[in-house]
C-alpha cells in the first residue's frame, strides 16, 4: 500500500507540474515516478503491487455481495472494471519505464541529486531548465501518453478504496484519540481526515500503535517552532481499509 501511495502522489505532483509549466518540479516527480515503476533507491517496482492490489479489492468487493446483495449489480461492474484495469497493467509500462530509463535529461537532472556533484550538474541544471522547458510539450507529452493506463488504473483504485470503505466520525478528546481495529480482520491502510482549516493552522496528527491497538496524538505545527501537544478536542474522520494487508 506504501508503494502505491507513492506512485499515486508521484503521478499527481508531475501532471501539476506540467498543468503549470514547472520544469524543476517535473523532473523531480518524473525521478520519483522513476524510483516507483523501475524499483530504484530502495524500492520495488511499483506495478506488480498495483496488479495485486486490484486482486484484494477484488476479493473484498465479491465478499460485499453477500453482505448487501443489493448492491450486486454495481459490484460486479465495479469487478469487471478491474479485470480492465488488470489486463492493462501486465506488460508493465515498457514505453514509460523505456523513457524514464533512457531519457538525457531525467539522467542529468539525478546526478544534481548525488552527493559529490563533481562536475557542477547542479550549477548548470538550473541555469539550463528555463530554456530547455520552452519546448515542453514536445519534450513532456510522450511520458503523459505512455502513463495514462497507469493514471487510470491509480484514479480508479483510489476512489474504489474510499467509494467501499466507509468513514467513522471521532473525537479527539483533548487532542488525544484511540483506535481499535475490529478483531479477525486485516487492515492495509488508516486514513485520518481534518478539516482542511484545521490542517493549515498547523494540527497534525501523530500516529503510533500496531494491528491492535492504535493511538492518535494531535500536535500544532508552528512556523520555526517544535510540534507541541494540541490540548483542545478536536474532531476528525477515520478509515480502515482491509486491502494491501500483505
Amino acid at each position: 500500500m506504501r508503494a502505491f501511495i507513492e506512485l499515486r502522489d508521484a503521478l499527481a505532483c508531475l501532471e501539476t507540474a506540467s498543468v503549470n509549466q514547472q520544469g524543476a518540479n517535473w523532473l523531480h516527480a518524473a525521478c520519483d515516478l522513476r524510483a516507483s515503476l523501475l524499483g530504484e533507491q530502495g524500492r520495488k517496482g511499483v506495478i506488480p503491487e498495483i496488479i495485486a492490489l486490484f486482486g484484494d479489492l477484488q476479493s473484498h468487493l465479491k465478499k460485499l455481495c453477500k453482505d448487501v446483495p443489493q448492491y450486486k449489480e454495481k459490484i460486479l461492474r465495479a469487478c469487471e472494471h478491474i479485470d480492465q484495469m488488470t489486463e492493462q497493467l501486465q506488460s508493465g509500462l515498457p514505453d514509460a519505464c523505456d523513457y524514464l530509463a533512457k531519457d538525457a535529461l531525467l539522467n542529468a537532472y539525478l546526478n544534481t541529486q548525488k552527493k559529490h556533484d563533481w562536475l557542477g550538474h547542479k550549477l548548470c541544471m538550473q541555469q539550463s531548465i528555463k530554456a530547455i522547458w520552452s519546448k515542453s510539450d514536445v519534450r513532456t507529452l510522450p511520458l503523459h501518453q505512455s502513463l495514462a493506463p497507469l493514471c487510470s488504473a491509480v484514479d480508479t483504485l483510489d476512489h474504489m478504496l474510499n467509494d467501499f470503505v466507509g468513514w467513522k466520525q471521532c473525537v479527539a478528546s483533548g487532542g488525544s484519540g484511540h483506535i481499535t481495529p475490529e478483531r479477525g480482520k486485516s487492515f492495509g491502510l488508516l486514513v485520518i481526515a481534518l478539516a482542511a482549516d484545521a490542517v493549515a493552522e498547523g494540527i497534525i496528527p501523530d500516529i503510533s500503535g500496531n494491528r491492535l491497538a492504535i493511538r492518535l496524538r494531535f500536535q500544532h505545527w508552528s512556523p520555526g517552532q517544535p510540534p507541541a501537544d494540541y490540548d483542545q478536542d478536536i474532531p476528525y474522520a477515520m478509515m480502515l481499509v482491509p486491502v494491501g494487508c500483505a
